[in-house]
């Protein structure tokens, strides 16, 4: 019985001082080995997990330099006289470009940031989150309705196209007073570390980045501060709605033989048996006259009972 008491411990002191040299010999590995090689390619694992996490951070933060500098730049060019005529014709462009793309990085940058982490994993924040954005996007639809019904006075049903980029256009108004003001705070605080860099509170390089998220919420700020008050405001959207139902929801060539074939018509109901018929044919614009120039929107439209073209016999169609 001591015997066997015996070779059990000396096959457990085995298996807790055993070493890498349990290779090199027949007998099994032990305990200690198994348990250092785990512990070692845990050790690399962490390693090389802590290097790709670093990479991606790198990864992305170089993009989001490329892309800030891209927007701000896009918007000095805008900005900036210039004696380039393709220039001058596509500066409407460049303001758009340079703004998205500062969208983009001030995006990135609120959903990098711990609060938003932090907030974010709850279930309740996406809760509110999207009953606010459900009754926004309520709001906004029917705002759009109204806006439609007071242009063409007919239901906004009756143009689906115009009510999708009405509600669209309205949301977004809804939603530059946050952006505005997320960018506005974004500006404060980098502004407050660059001061605090230059009268010497905080040390190290010069804080590049701080100077860049200033400038791409500069950006923001100066071309959507008015926004809400021009481009956007109650007054200006029925010209918008009157563009887009002309370019995307007015029927161009009809075949109602009771209207002038040189105004377009939206088809009134699912039996297509009225119309509403546009005062004249809006000339071709460009998406320049769409956000910046005014237009008058006319009143006369005029709902009338569309009497169908007669068919051609089919004798006549075969001598075709």
């Amino acid at each position: 019985m001591t015997k066997e008491i015996e070779q059990r411990l000396e096959r457990i002191h085995h298996e807790l001082s055993g070493s890498e040299r349990d290779l090199s010999s027949n007998s099994p590995r032990s305990l200690k080995y198994y348990v250092r090689d785990i512990q070692r390619r845990l050790s690399e694992w962490l390693i090389e997990h802590r290097h790709q996490q670093e990479k991606q951070r790198q990864d992305l933060l170089r993009a989001m330099v490329v892309i800030g500098v891209i927007g701000v730049l896009l918007a000095i060019v805008r900005s900036a006289a210039s004696d380039m005529e393709w220039v001058r014709e596509h500066t409407l462009a460049f303001r758009l470009w340079g703004v998205s793309l500062c969208l983009i990085f001030v995006g990135v940058l609120v959903e990098r940031s711990s609060v938003v982490k932090s907030l974010w994993s709850f279930a309740v924040t996406k809760l509110l989150l999207s009953l606010i954005l459900s009754g926004a996007l309520f709001y906004a639809r029917g705002r759009a309705a109204g806006h439609i019904n007071g242009v063409f006075h007919v239901d906004a049903s009756a143009l689906p196209i115009t009510l999708v980029l009405t509600t669209g256009l309205v949301l977004f108004k809804l939603l530059v007073p946050f952006v505005l003001s997320i960018a506005a705070l974004i500006l404060a605080l980098h502004l407050l570390f660059i001061s605090n860099w230059v009268k010497g509170k905080a040390t190290g390089d010069v804080p590049w980045f701080s100077v860049l998220c200033s400038a791409v919420a500069g950006v923001i700020l100066f071309f959507g501060w008015s926004w809400p008050s021009d481009q956007l405001s109650d007054t200006r959207i029925p010209e918008k709605v009157y563009l887009i139902a002309q370019a995307l929801d007015f029927n161009q060539r009809h075949e109602c033989a009771n209207v002038d074939p040189e105004r377009p018509v939206v088809f009134l109901g699912a039996g297509q048996e009225s119309v509403l018929v546009a005062p004249y044919r809006l000339e071709d614009f460009d998406f320049a006259t769409f956000f910046e120039s005014r237009v008058i929107v006319p009143t006369a439209f005029v709902r009338e009972k569309c009497e169908y073209k007669p068919l051609l016999p089919l004798k006549s169609l075969g001598s075709y």
